[in-house]
């Protein structure tokens, strides 16, 4: 079992500060310092949180059932839960990376015994004060769970032995006691942490005209439904309604959502001819009450993978023409039931959207990857676009889009052909079959990070811009088109702080890379200027040839390696197996750009 991850940590801590925190009992000694005080509350918050997840519970309720204090017999949080009958008591740890120690497990094993038996003598106050609802809860309760939640290395083998000495002993007498522990630990936390900024599950009832099944090979309905009835799904459930889709709303100004609302303003009957249609995918669909001519279908863990487009305009329509009347629209729906099968929801996702122009780049959203990515960073309130959708918020300067996201990734990355590639196809890097993207997008990329490498390319871009507005002829242009190269040799020097746990501070950026990035633009323009007389910057940074010799001496002298041994012999290195020319060398380059540091 490995402990939570440094990036997750700092995501939970935040959940737990926002969402806990505040609804925690107070601890009995406000003495103690501040700092040793929000410590402690933090820990107090995460059995809460672990209650929160396995009870289905609010976070004011999971917080209130805390007891821990700094003198608590391990026992962390009693919860009576009464649809099942369960009572559920908690030891959280919230440690970096320790595992679960055999001291912890027997002081909680200690407060248990005392708990069963009814014995409150030594507990603290939180437990004390609510003495009369514990032993209620112990007199109905036909249930107790025992709960370990930790963030550490796992529970080490000697408190293991000691929870299982408690559960297997026969001497204490109370046979509600079940047999296993819960383990709540770092993958279920991860799991918490997604589930938590996932788009609600979508439930509800349809009613299609007629209609049609096909029960095999995988159940599907067809029929026609009133665009009014799919106004009010999107009125209810606004983007869940979308969440497998590769797209959301694309906005007014496409062609085809001008032609939906058109035709929903001068001939509603013909809607049904004029449109593609809507496809969604269901977990379960359960036909109910109704005729041949118009039935019922209740359609659980609903998506709509096609046809966003025409829900979403008609539904803009709608708001902005009240009293319209599209009683008379009807359009062709198709329910397929897609169970767990995520690769064949895929597969009808990239053949069914062809209605509006469609990009390699759409289908990323495809990626598991960066739905986990949106969700990551919607902790941080950053609104990851990682699915196409219209300008409403362009302008918000909490949005990242995935190609910006790409582009900030590809400067980190030794490979100089990511230059070229940012110049010449970009569009590559967004398809997903290819290994440029999946060197970008790994499973290993955090949220942080990817914010953090955006950070630096929008300051990296700002600059450029700044410095081309206040150049001529091909200086100008140099800069121009040389923030790629220029941000490929620049962002290196913040790769640590770029890959750690904490977002960068925006506000140290010019600071800290102010001076290292005029170094950096001077000596740019200082070795793009002598081939000017034969191609230009675009030119220049366009092809390999001509980009690659370039970035490699501008990172050996930006970086202040022209002494180090190890150049000459990388630089005479020819591996006919290499993806590139002198790759060891710019692996070599990357990893010993100097780091600056006091950026968070």
């Amino acid at each position: 079992m490995t402990a939570l991850s440094a990036h997750n940590m700092t995501l939970l801590q935040g959940v737990l500060e926002d969402e806990f925190v505040p609804h925690l009992p107070l601890l009995e000694d406000q003495t103690t310092p501040a700092d040793q005080r929000a410590k402690k509350n933090l820990s107090r918050a995460f059995s809460a949180y672990a209650l929160q997840k396995i009870c289905e519970i609010s976070s004011v309720d999971a917080a209130a059932a805390v007891v821990d204090d700094f003198d608590d017999f391990g026992i962390d949080a009693i919860f009576y839960h009464g649809s099942s009958e369960t009572l559920y008591v908690v030891q959280g740890k919230l440690k970096a990376s320790e595992a679960f120690s055999q001291d912890e497990a027997n002081s909680f094993c200690q407060g248990v015994r005392r708990l069963i038996k009814q014995d409150f003598t030594g507990f603290n106050g939180h437990v004390l004060g609510r003495q009369a609802d514990i032993e209620g809860a112990l007199e109905a309760c036909s249930h107790i769970q025992l709960v370990v939640a930790h963030t550490g290395s796992g529970i080490s083998n000697h408190a293991k032995t000691a929870i299982d000495d408690l559960l297997n002993d026969d001497d204490h007498g109370e046979e509600r006691l079940r047999k296993a522990v819960i383990d709540y630990d770092s993958a279920r936390v991860v799991g918490g942490l997604q589930d938590g900024q996932a788009y609600p599950r979508v439930d509800a009832t349809l009613t299609l005209h007629d209609w049609a099944s096909s029960l095999t090979p995988r159940k599907s309905y067809f029929g026609l439904m009133k665009i009014a009835d799919l106004v009010r799904l999107h009125e209810r459930h606004g983007k869940a309604l979308y969440a497998k889709n590769i797209r959301v709303f694309l906005g007014q100004t496409t062609e085809v959502n001008r032609s939906i609302r058109d035709t929903l303003a001068t001939k509603p009957a013909d809607f049904m001819y004029l449109n593609n249609g809507v496809t969604a995918l269901c977990e379960q669909i359960d036909p109910k009450n109704g005729t041949r001519v118009e039935k019922n279908f209740k359609a659980s863990g609903l998506s709509v993978i096609n046809g966003a487009q025409t829900i979403a305009s008609s539904a803009r329509y709608v708001a902005e023409n009240a009293g319209a009347d599209i009683s008379a629209a009807s359009v062709m729906v198709t329910l397929i039931k897609s169970d767990a099968d995520a690769a064949f929801g895929k597969a009808v996702t990239r053949a069914r959207n062809h209605q509006n122009p469609v990009l390699l780049a759409n289908f990323a959203a495809l990626d598991d990857q960066q739905e986990r990515l949106r969700r990551e960073l919607a902790y941080l309130n950053i609104h990851y676009a990682y699915k196409a959708e219209g300008p409403d918020n362009a302008l918000d300067p909490t949005r990242i889009r995935i190609d910006e996201a790409a582009q900030a990734l590809a400067l980190l990355q030794p490979d100089p052909r990511y230059v070229v590639w940012l110049k010449k196809e970009p569009a590559q890097l967004l398809d997903t079959e290819s290994t440029a993207y999946q060197n970008l997008f790994s499973g290993n990329l955090t949220g942080i990070q990817m914010a953090n490498a955006v950070r630096a390319l929008r300051y990296v871009q700002s600059r450029m811009l700044t410095e081309a507005r206040a150049a001529n002829g091909q200086e100008r242009l140099t800069y121009k088109h040389g923030g790629y190269a220029l941000g490929f040799i620049l962002v290196k020097r913040i790769r640590q702080a770029i890959a750690g746990a904490s977002l960068i501070d925006e506000a140290k950026l010019p600071t800290e890379l102010g001076a290292p990035f005029d170094q950096a633009r001077q000596a740019l323009w200082g070795a793009v200027q002598p081939k000017t007389a034969v191609k230009g910057p675009l030119a220049i940074f366009r092809n390999q040839t001509d980009a690659a010799p370039l970035l490699r001496d501008l990172m050996i002298a930006h970086y202040d390696l022209a002494a180090d041994p190890a150049i000459a012999p990388l630089q005479a290195r020819v591996a006919p197996t290499d993806p590139y020319p002198q790759k060891a060398l710019f692996d070599f380059l990357s990893a010993k750009a100097p780091q600056i540091g006091n950026m968070t």
